[in-house]
């Protein structure tokens, strides 16, 4: 198919060269014929394909959407927690994962304005851990991964604690000091 298409644009070229060169040297177009005792111009071949200039509309196919709601995690909020309690959890942690109590203070007061029912987007709890970063942690601590427990503040403060612990405070990039 190639090889027809290679000789037809050739031919065509060739055509349309030879008519303009002759066209320049005579200054006249021969293309018309005497035909029943009338002229009539000689058909020739358009020099140059013809460019398409509306591109195809592609259809969007729609979307399946799954006829039973795929059910999410409710976080179930703890109630309201004293501040001398969360700083009870800091002191008992920190001297459990031999980490400055200071620093655990620092980033749950960065991350959540040390306020354990905070929730941003993905993020819960006094450190703000994700779903999948709290799974994780919490699965080498050998502890229940259950997310909604991010909002409890011992948990999050033994977690925060146990982060800090194995020298993974680079996880709070904005509020490790």
């Amino acid at each position: 198919m190639k090889i027809v298409l290679y000789i037809l644009t050739g031919l065509i070229s060739f055509t349309f060269f030879y008519n303009a060169v002759r066209i320049v040297r005579t200054g006249r177009n021969d293309n018309w014929t005497s035909q029943n005792n009338e002229i009539v111009q000689t058909p020739s071949i358009t020099p140059f394909p013809t460019l398409v200039t509306e591109l195809p509309t592609i259809t969007p196919i729609p979307t399946v959407k799954p006829s039973i709601p795929i059910p999410s995690p409710t976080i179930v909020l703890q109630p309201s927690i004293k501040p001398e309690i969360i700083h009870g959890f800091i002191e008992r942690f920190a001297g459990q994962y031999a980490v400055d109590p200071n620093v655990l203070r620092h980033i749950a007061t960065c991350e959540s304005g040390f306020r354990p029912e905070a929730i941003n987007g993905n993020y819960a709890g006094l450190f703000q851990f994700s779903s999948n970063t709290w799974i994780k942690y919490r699965q080498l601590m050998g502890e229940d991964t259950d997310t909604t427990l991010r909002t409890n503040a011992e948990e999050a403060v033994q977690t925060g604690a146990y982060v800090l612990s194995i020298g993974r405070g680079d996880i709070w990039p904005n509020c490790n000091p």
